[in-house]
């Protein structure tokens, strides 16, 4: 009450009066807490797999950017080797020592290489309006049965430049789905075509087709010595096959004439690819290369290597000291540390590029050997990124980084997009354009005749589809090309 002591107030009070007084004096000290519970999750991403992500979606040409750039931002990264390619030998003889490069006597191979002095006819430089696979097509075609049509479209896409078959009749039979009797059979086909000797697995018997129906004894001693003594004919032993024989050496000398009036390569007189082999993009590099050589097919991923890449020295010597150290300092330790997991993560996410890359080019040659060997899009096989990542054991993520934006150079050296393997509309527009390619400028075929020729292919497309492609790649109507 007031005007009374405190003595008179209950002592509850008081003792709760002491109590505000007391945290009111450790609230001024600073010995205030309070307790706050929080939960929750980060989620932290790994610096590597960040940088081997960006590293894989890079094209060639955005890759060698990305590692001029590494290269002068990390003292610890350094480059081996330069990519270029070193000077041949050849090059050197003929600025140092160009008499070096003149064949012997004896080197009969290199002299039937040379080039002739004889005055050139300008008829031989006139372009000419069929090519190789043109020509073939039109002998051997008319000659098969409708059921082998396929299979000797396929055997002249095989075909090189040179006129050599560079697919097994095996592997034929394999990918058109024929017996091995009935391939070999279109094979023989090929082989009778002109010109003589196209169709041959390699030059023994490139020769030997050349040399099929010998009216001479000189034709036939020369079929006889290209069979079973090719070696001695190229080394000129005319003394060996003069003994083998039991001929005059002027008889072995004829026979040698013969085999030099035989065309190595038929097909080089036909002076180059046909259009739908003609590489498209001239302006952008492969970033992938599918080629097929007497060994097997060869996946390269062209691009940086880390073959070419490594640490550099001092900075890795420095690196191993500064670990071994008790009191190492701690400025040049973490810039040491920095540089050398920057360059070691760089290497090793090249490296998995790299990987990732071959992998893909190794399943393509597997599972679209067809296209792959022929550059003929009505062999391209139904495919996805989704099927790809699965069957390889990769994310779907990854297999689209890797394709995106990306080109793959097949065995015909033709520079074709990833895309063409996973877009079905793309192969159907490419089989249009090969169609209209081979058409009779006279007599243009219509959307309607297109689209029969796609069925017989096995693609069933509507005429207003045929038309819809035909607008989208800039091909004129049947009317306006036939009036062009």
């Amino acid at each position: 009450m007031p005007g009374k002591s405190h003595r008179g107030l209950p002592i509850l009070l008081l003792s709760g009066h002491e109590e505000v007084v007391s945290q009111v004096k450790n609230l001024r000290q600073g010995l205030g807490h309070t307790q706050r519970v929080e939960t929750g999750t980060t989620l932290r991403v790994d610096p590597r797999v960040v940088l081997a992500s960006y590293l894989l979606q890079l094209n060639q040409a955005e890759l060698d950017q990305a590692l001029e750039t590494e290269l002068n931002e990390n003292p610890a990264l350094e480059r081996l080797q330069d990519e270029q390619e070193p000077i041949q030998e050849e090059t050197i003889l003929k600025t140092v020592a160009p008499h070096e490069l003149r064949p012997s006597s004896d080197d009969f191979e290199f002299h039937r290489s040379l080039p002739q002095d004889e005055v050139s006819d300008w008829l031989d430089f006139a372009a000419t309006g069929t090519s190789l696979w043109d020509h073939l097509r039109a002998q051997l075609i008319p000659v098969l049965p409708q059921s082998l049509h396929l299979v000797g479209e396929y055997m002249i896409e095989c075909v090189d430049e040179k006129g050599y078959m560079t697919t097994p009749v095996e592997e034929v039979a394999l990918a058109t789905g024929c017996a091995l009797e009935h391939a070999e059979w279109v094979l023989a086909k090929l082989q009778y075509c002109e010109p003589a000797g196209v169709g041959a697995a390699n030059l023994q018997e490139c020769l030997l087709l050349q040399l099929r129906n010998p009216e001479t004894l000189e034709q036939k001693l020369a079929r006889a010595i290209v069979k079973g003594y090719l070696d001695d004919l190229i080394a000129r032993r005319t003394m060996k096959i003069t003994r083998r024989f039991k001929v005059m050496p002027d008889v072995v000398e004829a026979a040698f004439q013969e085999v030099l009036l035989l065309t190595p390569y038929p097909g080089e007189s036909f002076g180059g690819a046909p259009t739908t082999r003609s590489v498209r993009g001239q302006g952008v590099a492969a970033d992938l290369l599918l080629t097929r050589e007497e060994s097997g097919w060869q996946v390269e991923v062209k691009g940086v290597d880390p073959a070419n890449l490594a640490l550099n020295r001092e900075y890795r010597k420095r690196h191993k000291e500064l670990n071994q150290m008790e009191r190492a300092p701690k400025d040049e330790k973490r810039h040491v540390a920095h540089y050398v997991q920057r360059a070691e993560d760089f290497i090793g996410c090249i490296r998995q590029r790299r990987q990732t890359m071959r992998k893909i080019g190794e399943y393509l040659v597997q599972n679209q050997s067809s296209f792959v060997s022929t550059g003929s899009y009505e062999f391209l096989r139904p495919l996805t990124r989704t099927k790809m990542a699965e069957e390889l054991g990769l994310h779907e993520s990854t297999i689209s980084r890797a394709t995106m934006d990306k080109y793959v150079q097949i065995s015909t050296g033709e520079i074709v997009p990833f895309e063409v393997f996973f877009k079905p509309a793309l192969r159907v527009q490419k089989m249009i354009e090969e169609i209209l390619q081979h058409e009779n400028p006279d007599n243009p075929l219509s959307d309607e005749a297109i689209a029969r020729l796609l069925e017989k292919k096995g693609v069933q497309v509507a005429r207003r589809t045929v038309n819809k492609y035909r607008d989208r790649t800039k091909l004129l109507s049947s009317r306006k090309r036939r009036s062009a």
